[in-house]
């Protein structure tokens, strides 16, 4: 390795950002550069340390070996340097003008905003809920670019990056029509294979709501339609002879507005995990653990 009197420590920062990123493009956005800064940052890095750091695969760049190993020796370390100093700064809710940002489906949403918004009403604070993408990477992108706060949500996969915390855990119920004509208050489970279903498409794990809770594998159902929420769902089994499954609360909030009643389901289902995610290098920011103490301390399930 080259040897300098001095070293520009914000080298690493490029440096960890381009390889947690793959992407120069990617990583000035996260660190707010230009793609010319990020470029010229690796080149002085690449002196420093005397050999080839990142090469071209395509469109995208991939790390060499001596790339991998260097992250794999430093980025623990920065990350606990930047959650110290992050730690040093003060957060005051009842002064600190701060805007969040929240990942989370219409579910979530429902459950968690309007109580939120009762909590924040008197402070400088703004909390924006905005939909997850479909895929795992792309919520894991987003909170990696920081262009949101936290991510709640179901069965995103583990990521040595990124911490979680466990917010509820939500039963199902069976949905139905007051006005059905063949199912009131129980649902058999002969009628309930027997019946229509209302089905809500989950994009991300590729099946339905009744196959990622069931804790067997299931007769085919009878499709009435295939919805991309859990508010349309309810909406058409009101107006249908169609029956559907719902996380129990977020039912509960709309039965009587859908003249919906409430069924158990005839077959071992298993509770949704319903979970708070963020990434590791807030784990110390007063702001961040403000938001997520704020969320987890909420009861409102």
């Amino acid at each position: 390795m080259t040897q300098h009197k001095q070293f520009d420590v914000n080298l690493l920062r490029v440096f960890l950002a381009v390889c947690r990123t793959g992407s120069y493009t990617l990583a000035a956005e996260e660190l707010e550069l230009t793609q010319p800064s990020v470029s010229n940052a690796i080149t002085r890095f690449k002196a420093v340390i005397g050999e080839e750091l990142f090469v071209r695969a395509g469109r995208n760049i991939k790390p060499t070996a001596m790339a991998n190993y260097l992250y794999e020796q430093l980025n623990d370390s920065f990350t606990n340097i930047e959650q110290t100093i992050n730690g040093l700064e003060g957060f005051d809710p009842m002064i600190s003008e701060r805007q969040f940002v929240i990942l989370a489906n219409d579910v979530v949403a429902h459950l968690l905003q309007n109580k939120l918004d009762t909590i924040i009403q008197d402070l400088p604070i703004e909390v924006i809920f905005r939909e997850p993408p479909d895929f795992d990477g792309e919520i894991f992108e987003m909170l990696n670019l920081e262009q949101a706060d936290i991510a709640i949500d179901i069965g995103l996969p583990k990521d040595y990056r990124f911490e979680r915390a466990l917010l509820m855990s939500e039963p199902a119920t069976c949905v139905v029509s007051c006005d059905h004509p063949r199912v009131q208050q129980q649902i058999t489970r002969e009628q309930f294979f027997s019946e229509r279903h209302v089905q809500v498409n989950l994009r991300r794990f590729n099946l339905t709501a009744v196959d990622l809770i069931s804790e067997e594998v299931l007769p085919s159902r009878k499709v009435h339609s295939s919805k991309s929420s859990m508010l349309s769902l309810l909406a058409a089994v009101s107006t249908s002879d169609a029956i559907g499954l719902s996380p129990k609360s977020y039912a509960s909030g709309f039965a009587q507005m859908f003249n919906l009643q409430l069924v158990p389901i005839p077959f071992k289902t298993k509770a949704l995990d319903i979970e708070v995610v963020w990434k590791k290098k807030h784990n110390r920011n007063p702001a961040h653990i403000w938001l997520r103490e704020t969320i987890l301390n909420m009861n409102a399930f």
